[in-house]
């Protein structure tokens, strides 16, 4: 074993615990901890001893949160970030161009993660938070890193074999063939009733789809008729900033000239 292993996989660990916390799980237990990551209980104890030991997380009663000092490091994520730079400008001008709540989402194993969130100013809206955690193969942004990676299909199609699935696998292909064709791509309440969502890819310079910029909104306005109106937009301001990251038109691992674009 090389020297630097053991303190990578130390790294690894500290990071499973950090990936517990999300908006919506804020405050932890130990015992929440070991479950969550699978982790023995010496392991867990010892990393989170280390890690409130540098204030990472804080210890408040027989709970812990995320630490103080991880702010610092989110402030600077976010100055250094050319994707959150180039996409807060745009996705704040699809939200006031259309009404509805705006943001951009990464992906996270089989999951996407909130990153941008810009809440519509309307009575009636989709609620969000920077952090949250989403299933990838439910809602439009989640549906636009499938279509454009097969690695990322296949595994979502494996971890949820045994979940009853939300449409058949037919409607399922010509929902990826729609985005693939048109660069964007409407669901309509699969997350939750009344929700549906407008998704379209963002692509790096390597032609990776690396963030889904998205709206959402009440199926009674994000409608398919506001879908059919406010798609292309969604599709050519993701196209934009695409090229802002330096992306040429070429999606990763195809031929120039052969690639599929990412908008109409």
């Amino acid at each position: 074993m090389s020297d630097g292993q053991p303190s990578i996989l130390v790294m690894e660990k500290a990071v499973r615990v950090l990936d517990c916390f999300t908006p919506d799980s804020t405050r932890l237990s130990l015992s929440d901890l070991r479950r969550l990551t699978g982790m023995p209980n010496s392991t867990v104890a010892r990393l989170v001893r280390t890690l409130v030991a540098s204030d990472v997380l804080q210890k408040t009663g027989d709970e812990y949160c995320v630490g103080l000092r991880v702010l610092g490091w989110a402030s600077a994520a976010s100055a250094g970030s050319d994707l959150l730079v180039a996409a807060d400008p745009v996705a704040a001008h699809l939200r006031d161009a259309i009404g509805e709540t705006a943001g951009v989402y990464i992906r996270r194993g089989t999951t996407r993660v909130a990153v941008i969130v810009k809440l519509s100013s309307r009575s009636v809206i989709y609620r969000s938070d920077v952090g949250q955690l989403m299933p990838m193969h439910l809602g439009a942004a989640g549906k636009v890193f499938i279509a454009h990676d097969e690695r990322v299909l296949n595994a979502v199609l494996i971890e949820t074999a045994d979940q009853v699935p939300g449409e058949s696998r037919a409607v399922l292909e010509q929902q990826l063939e729609f985005v693939r064709t048109h660069g964007w791509l409407l669901t309509e309440e699969e997350r939750e009733a009344g929700l549906n969502s407008l998704a379209a890819p963002v692509f790096d310079a390597s032609g990776t789809v690396v963030a889904a910029i998205a709206v959402g909104g009440p199926s009674f306005r994000l409608d398919r008729a506001a879908a059919e109106k406010f798609g292309p937009l969604v599709a050519s301001s993701a196209h934009a900033l695409s090229r802002r990251l330096g992306y040429d038109g070429n999606e990763a691992g195809q031929a120039p000239g052969g690639a599929r674009g990412a908008t109409s």
